[in-house]
């Protein structure tokens, strides 16, 4: 992949410090508690959360987004932990060999794989982490412990009334305050950066009595490989494994959620390589393994950052914390904290795909609503892998019930060319055809959002829907998505042969206004009417 530097790290070095520096806050005690959680101990955390934030970002493929340490990489790490007790160099080196794994990943590029995740799956994980990290931050809001596990947090719900912390819960709810307010008074410098100084300032100068992040590791790191015999690698191999798969989908589902909040899009193959050179940094230096943060990408996104400085910047900071800012961070609320996390979990529901839950096609909804149900209560990696797997025996079923015989009449090509032949030639290369052959659904999106990119100078497009026997609802977003880019630019799109219940669904669950105004018969007549315009 070719790099342009000034692009790539500093098109947006004031956001992205900001940005950085506001996740680098909020991962703080994320790294802490997922180190303890692991076994390793807090440092562990700390340092795979500055490796894996600075090298990823340095190295990997999705403008914005934060690694380090997540759930489900700490669940697996903990696992491994617990299977060879006394025995850390096995950990690190199974981490180590993980990242090489990744590498190769990206090598052959399986990231591609990842485009073919239909919107369902996407609509549900966005939601489900978003209702993860609401539940898991509702205690500490509160004052009180927090929990890693969503059925934990949610059985201690009982115990808030009459456990909080009043001083805490004042605290996170103007934090949430100042987050959704402040914008009103300017939008150039992050909310959740100024709410955080804001209640750290009150919490130190009224005195009050809360839960704060407390005493940090300090010092650098030393570099150190985990020496093993080839006898034992048969010991971490599988483990090993299972945390490349499992980093690389981590990953790359948090690309995508960028991609859909960024506009841009990621480049897979490069993620995974930047996520394994992340991860070898992290077992060199005793560290967790980690992966792209969804939770954190946002948070640094919402900040103001938009390149692969912020993410780098985040592990600076960390770095920093570790050397000289531990005292002035152990004094930041995490009642504060979890006031910033709540509105980002709020942010990241996809309340596109909810609100027309009741209008699209019912194999749609029902993946959503599994996927969401996994994500919340099960695994992220088998909630994705159960969807993927639903959506394509319920597509398979859809398609399978179509009749796939046509009739229709061949456009008349001669007295079509006599129709164009009045057109200027400069003004006839800039319209453009695509025609579907086949179903639309989630696995033809990709090759669709690649055409529209290679449409230079384009005026008017034409998509011909004739051999299109069903759509999908990620096929419907993509289309509407496409149009609204294109309106942006002056380009003006028609649909020629779409079949009445595709149009119907249109209509449903779609947002393009007066279909039918767009809506021919035959490319003849789209040509027709664009010779009136």
């Amino acid at each position: 992949m070719k790099i342009d530097f000034k692009t790539r790290y500093f098109a947006n070095p004031a956001g992205d410090i900001l940005g950085g520096l506001t996740t680098g806050v909020v991962a703080l005690p994320m790294a802490l508690a997922f180190g303890v959680a692991s076994g390793l101990g807090a440092e562990a955390g700390l340092y795979g959360a500055m490796a894996a934030g600075i090298f990823a970002a340095l190295f990997g493929g999705t403008p914005a987004q934060v690694s380090g340490p997540t759930g489900p990489m700490t669940v697996v790490t903990a696992t491994i932990v617990a299977g060879h007790l006394g025995r850390p160099e096995l950990v690190f080196a199974a981490v180590i060999l993980a990242g090489i794994f990744q590498i190769i990943f990206g090598l052959v590029k399986t990231g591609q794989l990842i485009r073919y995740v239909p919107y369902p799956v996407i609509s549900g994980f966005m939601s489900g982490i978003g209702l993860i990290i609401i539940i898991l931050q509702i205690n500490p809001l509160f004052g009180l412990k927090t929990f890693g596990d969503v059925g934990q947090a949610l059985r201690y719900f009982t115990g808030i009334t009459k456990d909080f912390n009043l001083n805490a819960l004042l605290i996170g709810l103007l934090a949430i305050l100042i987050i959704y307010f402040f914008p009103f008074i300017t939008k150039k410098i992050p909310a959740p950066l100024v709410s955080l100084i804001i209640c750290s300032l009150a919490s130190v100068y009224f005195k009050l009595d809360l839960p704060r992040i407390g005493e940090i590791p300090h010092g650098l790191p030393l570099l150190k490989f985990p020496l093993i015999s080839i006898s034992e690698l048969h010991l971490i191999l599988p483990s090993a494994i299972s945390l490349a798969i499992l980093g690389s989908i981590d990953s790359l589902l948090t690309s995508i959620v960028m991609d859909r909040l960024t506009g841009k899009r990621h480049h897979s193959d490069q993620e995974q390589i930047g996520q394994g050179i992340g991860n070898i940094v992290a077992g060199l230096t005793g560290g967790l393994p980690g992966a792209g943060a969804t939770m954190r990408s946002l948070v640094n996104l919402r900040s103001g950052g938009t390149t692969h400085l912020g993410g780098i910047i985040h592990g600076l900071f960390l770095l920093a914390v570790l050397l000289y800012l531990g005292p002035v961070a152990s004094l930041i609320p995490l009642s504060c904290l979890a006031g910033i996390l709540i509105t980002v979990g709020v942010s990241i529901i996809d309340y596109k795909g909810l609100k027309d839950i009741c209008k699209i096609p019912k194999e749609d909804a029902i993946v959503m609503f599994c996927v969401l149900a996994l994500t919340v209560f099960v695994d992220l990696i088998v909630a994705v892998a159960v969807g993927i797997a639903l959506a394509s025996v319920l597509f398979a079923k859809k398609l399978s019930d179509q009749s796939l015989s046509t009739h229709s009449s061949f456009d008349n090509l001669e007295h079509l060319h006599e129709i164009s032949e009045h057109i200027p030639s400069e003004f006839r290369k800039r319209i453009y055809t695509y025609t579907f052959n086949g179903p639309l659904f989630f696995g033809e999106v990709k090759n669709f959002n690649i055409a529209i990119e290679k449409m230079k100078d384009i005026k008017y497009l034409i998509i011909k829907f004739y051999n299109v026997p069903t759509i999908d609802q990620t096929g419907i977003y993509a289309l509407e998505d496409a149009i609204e880019f294109l309106a942006k630019n002056g380009v003006k799109v028609f649909f020629v042969g779409i079949t009445p219940p595709i149009k119907v669904l249109f209509e449903k669950i779609g947002s393009i206004k007066n279909i039918d105004a767009i809506c021919f018969d035959s490319l003849e007549a789209a040509l027709l009417n664009i010779k009136q315009l």
